[in-house]
């Protein structure tokens, strides 16, 4: 017996060694292809990672500012653009300048980094201390400080004083935008009518400034909120047919008109859902619906800022919504809605 198993005992290694390397081969199989779609993880993963960069760049960006004021606040808003941003800040309840410093005429904006200064312009106030300034980023800076002081003229090179309002450190980041990507401006339908949607071009000067006679449309609806300290800032959401949509409005009302400024994101196009056009109401508290104007009906709804001026309104405390209908003007909705207002516990003030 030990004869035999001795004379079979090649044969047995030649099967093990057989069987031995067909298992590493299945195993070298089985790793190679764990590693494709290893890889194939990784890179969607890397695309995914690199596409959310790149949309989360082309959204506007909302900072609020640091006060050292009392009751005073701020906000800085940075637009994508090809040059790299366009900001636009806020200022509301700030005090006189010479409550912050007694040889102060004035509140100047400047842009810091890295021990370098670059005056942004002044901030003017009305009569309840609120402000506001739009500035291109400096060209010098990728990221940089945003802070308003008290100043007695807008012709230093440096601060004299001290911050009354600022953001972090370096918390303002250059956005940049693909070209064509710019934002662009376009108002809805007026007070006593319709017209088609006209598109104000990108880099157009958008200053908050005390009411003026003989004003455009745009000048109209910026002043209307500057005065009412910027506004209500209303928050809208996709509803049946447009889950995805959203929107941001500031809006106000005045001497029986109301003013608001709007931008959407992710809003379809009317053809894509079966409708022919997208009708912006507003509805007061008393239970009437007003017609506000049309939309843009091509890609323009997601990269325009839409300006509406509409007659008829008694009251501010009025909310927005979308519907997604077949013609326009319309005396009602008609329509399934396509936005609809946050509820009011999420909604920012």
């Amino acid at each position: 017996m030990m004869q035999s198993d001795l004379r079979r005992t090649p044969e047995r290694r030649r099967r093990f060694i057989s069987t031995a390397t067909a298992l590493c081969l299945i195993c070298a199989a089985a790793a190679s292809v764990w590693c494709e779609r290893a890889g194939s993880v990784a890179a969607a993963r890397a695309t995914t990672t690199s596409s959310a960069t790149a949309q989360t760049t082309m959204e506007w960006i909302t900072l609020r500012m640091r006060s050292f004021a009392p009751r005073a606040s701020g906000r800085l808003s940075i637009e994508p653009t090809t040059a790299g941003g366009r900001a636009r800040l806020t200022a509301l309840r700030l005090p006189r300048p010479r409550n912050v410093s007694p040889q102060a005429e004035m509140y100047v904006v400047w842009a810091v980094s890295e021990g370098r200064f670059v005056r942004l312009g002044e901030l003017k106030l009305d009569e309840r201390g609120n402000g506001g300034l739009e500035f291109e980023r400096p060209s010098a800076f990728e990221s940089y400080t945003v802070m308003v002081t008290a100043e007695q003229s807008a012709s230093g090179e440096r601060p004299a004083g001290g911050p009354v309002l600022s953001t972090k450190a370096n918390e303002a980041q250059a956005l940049f935008a693909s070209p064509g990507d710019s934002a662009t401006t376009a108002p809805a339908a007026a007070a006593n009518g319709t017209r088609a949607p006209e598109i104000k071009p990108p880099g157009v000067e958008r200053r908050a400034r005390p009411r003026r006679q003989g004003g455009d449309f745009y000048d109209e609806v910026d002043d209307a909120l500057y005065t009412n300290g910027g506004g209500r800032t209303l928050e809208l959401v996709g509803a049946e047919t447009a889950l995805k949509a959203k929107g941001v409005a500031r809006a106000t009302a005045e001497a029986g008109n109301a003013y608001a400024r709007l931008r959407f994101r992710n809003v379809p196009l009317p053809s894509t859902i079966g409708a022919n056009t997208y009708v912006l109401w507003g509805a007061q508290p008393d239970g009437r619906i007003l017609y506000m104007g049309s939309l843009p009906e091509t890609s323009d709804i997601n990269t325009a800022e839409i300006y509406v001026r509409t007659g008829g309104f008694n009251a501010d405390d009025y909310y927005l919504f979308v519907t997604a209908e077949q013609q326009r003007p319309l005396p009602q909705p008609l329509g399934r809605r396509a936005l609809t207002p946050r509820p009011v516990k999420y909604m920012v003030k």
